[in-house]
């Protein structure tokens, strides 16, 4: 599985060089992470489970090829390279959370770069651009339980990709609470669907339910609380 060691929130401008993409001063993310020596899932499989469940994976470039090489501008997905396992692991959290960043915060384009340790060797960190604190602390919880998800062979539809649409939505509308009903219509995902997607995000504690002294419907209430500062360094 992988660990998260830390998170922390800063410019990070030594990372710059590392990809030229980058903007130049934007605020980061940085994850040290540590991935699975001995994953079940194959690399490729595990790519395979993330772009069925966020089909925006497939139109992510990477600078590089497999060798190392620069690649061409308009190629397209992922690229894992032979034999380096965890750090293939870390490369794919990159992009997933490069993937989820955009769709929470609808920006168009972010960047991030790897850098796989030598010792120890199933460490990595990464960075990826980050506009906002809580958006990425929000993120790279769903981000690493999806991956967790990914290589423990379980399945990652609807639920992940459900819980950022909500997560989406109820960040919108800080000020008011959303009854799942309301909140599954907006989304255009069925309620039942919509109440276990709520109801991961409160055990995350991203979200809480509203208790009020009469409620006529009976139907549970649901605010945004934000992401915490869980491993924040």
């Amino acid at each position: 599985m992988i660990r998260l060691q830390s998170i922390a929130y800063a410019p990070f401008p030594e990372a710059e060089a590392l990809n030229p993409r980058f903007h130049a001063g934007h605020a980061k993310l940085r994850l040290i992470v540590d991935a699975e020596p001995a994953p079940d899932v194959p690399d490729q499989a595990l790519l395979s489970r993330l772009v069925a469940a966020f089909p925006g994976l497939a139109r992510h470039h990477c600078q590089v090829n497999d060798l190392g090489g620069p690649r061409h501008a308009r190629a397209r997905g992922v690229v894992l390279v032979e034999g380096e396992t965890t750090a293939n692991q870390a490369h794919l959290l990159e992009h997933l959370l490069l993937e989820m960043l955009g769709f929470l915060d609808h920006v168009p384009r972010l960047s991030g770069v790897t850098c796989a340790y030598t010792s120890p060797p199933e460490r990595s960190d990464i960075f990826v651009e980050c506009a906002d604190r809580e958006s990425g602390l929000l993120t790279v919880q769903i981000a690493v339980d999806t991956m967790n998800a990914a290589l423990a062979g379980e399945p990652l539809s609807p639920l992940y990709p459900d819980m950022l649409q909500c997560a989406r939505l109820l960040r919108r509308h800080v000020d008011h609470p959303w009854p799942a009903a309301r909140l599954g219509r907006a989304a255009r995902i069925p309620q039942a669907r919509v109440e276990i997607a709520l109801e991961a995000l409160a055990h995350a504690a991203f979200i809480e339910r509203e208790s009020f002294a009469m409620n006529f419907s009976g139907e549970p209430h649901y605010r945004f609380v934000g992401a915490g500062d869980a491993r924040q360094t």
